[in-house]
């Protein structure tokens, strides 16, 4: 058995070897066997014919011999004979017949004749055992005289015969082994011819075996196989080919794999696969992971549970289970491509959690759904941050009330109510808590937030059930009153949320008083959400501006002065862009002789629709607006260039022209610097201008105010203090100002001539500013005896009516252009 299997597994050229080898053996075995057993045969029959040729030959002589008396003669024939016999004959014997030897010749030592080894008759089978041997007895029946019957038995040499059948055999054994040799070596040659590139063939079966896909045979000649290895060149370089594109797919879809399962771990999802014959569905780990189901831990992908719609339908939340249904129904009837629903599905845990379920299904033949497969997405994390953010959009974060849109919202419900039922009436109260900033400045922004929410919990618990506090703003509420049956009502709630109660601040002992006011607006006010609100923010602001009544009732008229201050608002940034403000000039003169000292440039606005607009109503809107500046700015180009224009139509230095700045120009810090930019640009010397400032900017005596004033002072620009004596000066610090000229308020000019008091507290105003060093102009100047006046009490300078009215730019050269008025200065 082992050589079986040995030879089974030894190579091809050992199998032809061995394989001719032995068929050769088996030929020149029987080749061999046949030629022995002819060798055999001829040696028997030369043998035969030997022994019955030497018969034959003694019966003639003892025939000749016998009939003589006396067997001399025959015996030295005999020994002659056998004198002379190289082979074959040796010895013989005559006996009668009763075994006596009447004659013998040769081997005389052969004193007792050997039992014969062939007779008549037995020349059979047993000869064979006679070839080996060199001497074979034979014995023949011989007729003696008298006819008596003897026997002859004489002895023939096999020797030579045995020496040629041996060396018959052994040429024959050699010229087989021989064939044997030279038909192996052939073989050989052969078997090597043909199995090395066999050997080859299966080295580069191995080589492609082993991955070696470049490997190549050589494939000289035209044989079988020639064509063999071109065959084999030719399938390995298309399976090189294939392999190749194998490898690239394989690599495309390894890397597509990869990317699709990491966009499955980014995604984060569950999978499932639903077998809508079978009833039977199949879950990833993360599916079942999602839900608190358990993981079958054998199963790598998928762990096989009861049926999706099992799982759905026993766990999805009341209020998403028929949308559920109807969905799954229209995409299993092909009604939507695909099925998607973001829904509530219970937890194991008993929790509700949302999650996006998708899928798409698999139709038959006829339309049929016969599979389904889907995700779902755990989205639990992302709904409730968008019913936080929710919360949050609709709430107050600091307080938790609801916030302005949310309240519009209600507001928008009750319209809704009141359309349905035109007896049903509500009123919104908005709320402003009074210098609630004096908290945040005084204490802390924390303090201020814990009275917001202790204000806020107040209001709540003062209203009935259905009524809506919301906080609009940092301060202000807004209070939705539900069912009110009349405007006093609404009033007499609004009276009592007045009465605030005390409450301490944060992180101290102090007790807080807080006030507050209140607009309100009844339903019918409004036509909608959004303008009720407006209105009753009207009747807020109202309220924050009047001084008797905390509270407001929304007017009709209120929200028209507040269009109108809106318009006035556009428009002003409308004109002021098209610089279509127009700069006029009142002068100044010198009271003891009404000659021209300087100009004061004043802005008038010329409404095309509403005439002139008071400067006291568009100038305080531009520093609300924040365009004082930019106003400040137009003026003084303006009169820059009105300067220039009169220094050459007249040839001369006109007076000088003051123009105002205002508090927010003034806490500019580099103001100075664009000051001096925009006269240097104009050319114009700096003495031909100079700037006036109200007192109240100068109650302190640093800051970037005061220090843009000294430089303009330094650069030859001189400063006038406006409004002096309005309630902020203080004569302990007049002497720190940096003015050189002061002028009198309008309202000590009126009552100058009638008040005896006040009159001296001008003139010794007056006399203090002289000993300072100041010159004095009185303002609002409209009648004579105000002129003698203020003259007599040592005013130098006047401005009002009584001279001139404010002058546009033409009518002011005109007015100085008088050449009794040339060279006065100030």
């Amino acid at each position: 058995m082992r050589l079986l299997t040995s030879f089974r597994d030894a190579s091809i050229r050992i199998k032809m070897l061995l394989a001719s080898t032995v068929v050769q053996v088996v030929l020149l075995v029987l080749l061999l066997a046949n030629s022995v057993r002819l060798v055999e045969d001829a040696t028997r029959a030369n043998l035969d014919d030997l022994v019955a040729q030497n018969a034959d030959m003694l019966n003639a002589m003892a025939n000749a011999y016998f009939e003589q008396p006396d067997f001399g003669p025959l015996q030295d024939t005999l020994r002659e004979l056998l004198d002379h016999a190289v082979d074959g004959l040796i010895y013989v014997r005559f006996g009668d017949e009763e075994g006596n030897i009447l004659l013998s010749a040769g081997l005389p030592e052969l004193d007792r004749l050997p039992p014969p080894d062939m007779t008549p008759g037995n020349n059979g089978s047993h000869i064979d055992d006679l070839l080996d041997r060199p001497l074979i007895h034979a014995r023949r029946p011989m007729l003696l005289p008298h006819n008596k019957v003897g026997f002859l038995q004489f002895g023939v040499s096999n020797e030579q015969l045995s020496q040629a059948r041996q060396s018959i055999l052994k040429q024959g054994t050699v010229i087989a082994f021989f064939e044997i040799f030279i038909t192996f070596a052939l073989l050989s040659a052969i078997a090597w011819m043909l199995t090395s590139r066999l050997t080859r063939m299966v080295a580069g079966s191995q080589a492609l075996a082993a991955g070696k896909l470049d490997h190549r045979l050589p494939a000289e000649g035209g044989d079988e196989l020639a064509r063999l290895a071109r065959d084999f060149n030719a399938m390995a370089s298309a399976l090189q080919e294939r392999v190749t594109d194998l490898q690239n797919t394989a690599a495309r879809l390894k890397e597509s794999e990869e990317r699709y399962a990491l966009a499955i771990r980014g995604a984060n999802d569950g999978l499932w696969d639903w077998d809508i014959a079978g009833d039977r569905g199949h879950f990833s780990p993360r599916f079942c992971e999602m839900l608190g189901l358990p993981v079958d831990a054998s199963v790598s992908d998928a762990s096989p549970l009861e049926a999706p719609t099992s799982i759905f339908f026993t766990r999805l939340h009341p209020d998403e289970a028929d949308i559920f249904h109807i969905r799954l129904v229209e995409h299993l009837k092909g009604q939507s491509p695909q099925f998607m629903l973001e829904h509530r599905i219970r937890h194991e845990d008993g929790s509700w959690r949302w999650i996006m379920t998708r899928g798409v299904a698999q139709r038959d033949a006829n339309g049929r759904a016969i599979r389904m497969a889907g995700s779902i997405g755990d989205i639990n994390q992302r709904k409730r941050a968008e019913q936080q953010l929710l919360h949050d959009a609709m709430h107050d974060s600091l307080t938790g009330l609801p916030n302005q849109a949310l309240f519009i919202e209600h507001l928008r419900q009750a319209f809704a109510q009141r359309s349905r039922d035109p007896n049903f009436r509500f009123a919104v109260l908005a709320i402003n808590l009074e210098r609630f900033h004096l908290i945040n400045d005084s204490y802390s922004h924390a303090a201020g937030d814990h009275l917001l929410c202790q204000v806020a919990n107040y209001f709540v618990s003062q209203l009935r059930g259905g009524d809506i506090v919301a906080r609009l703003s940092a301060d202000q509420f807004a209070i939705l009153l539900h069912g009110v049956a009349s405007t006093g009502e609404a009033l007499e709630t609004a009276q009592h949320l007045l009465e605030l109660p005390d409450f301490i601040a944060l992180g101290t002992r102090q007790t807080l008083h807080v006030k507050c006011r209140v607009g309100l607006a009844m339903s019918e006010d409004g036509a909608n959400a959004e303008t009720l609100l407006r209105d009753a923010d009207n009747a807020l602001q109202t309220a924050r501006k009047g001084e008797t009544s905390s509270i407001k009732v929304f007017q009709t008229s209120m929200h028209a002065n507040v269009l109108t201050a809106l318009t006035l608002e556009t428009e002003l940034r409308n004109v002021l862009a098209a610089k279509g403000l127009n700069v006029v000039y009142q002068p100044i003169v010198r009271l003891f002789d009404r000659s021209i000292a300087s100009f004061e440039a004043l802005v008038r606005w010329n409404h095309p629709t509403r005439g002139a607009i008071s400067p006291g109503a568009f100038i305080p809107l531009a520093e609300s607006l924040d365009l004082i500046h930019e106003l400040g700015i137009f003026v003084l180009t303006r009169t820059c260039l009105d300067i220039l224009e009169w220094q050459h139509v007249t040839g001369m230095d006109p007076p000088p022209v003051s123009v105002n700045l205002s508090a927010k120009q003034l806490a500019r810090p580099d103001l100075a610097n664009e000051l001096f930019e925009i006269i240097s640009g104009h050319g114009l010397a700096p003495e031909r201008l100079r700037f006036e400032v109200t007192e109240s900017l100068l109650t302190h005596t640093s800051g970037p105010d005061i220090e843009t004033l000294h430089r303009l002072r330094e650069a030859g620009i001189a400063v006038l203090i406006d409004d002096f004596g309005t309630g902020y000066s203080a004569l302990s610090y007049l002497h720190t100002l940096p003015c050189d000229i002061v002028k009198l308020d309008g309202s000590f000019v009126g009552t100058v001539t009638t008040d005896a008091r006040l009159r001296a507290i001008v003139r010794h105003s007056i006399g203090l500013a002289h000993d300072l060093g100041m010159s004095v102009v009185a303002e609002c100047i409209e009648s004579e005896d105000q002129s003698h006046m203020l003259r007599a009490i040592g005013c130098d300078f006047g401005q009002g009516f009584l001279f001139s009215k404010p002058l546009p730019a033409t009518e002011a050269r005109l007015f100085f252009q008088n050449p009794e008025q040339r060279n006065q200065t100030p």
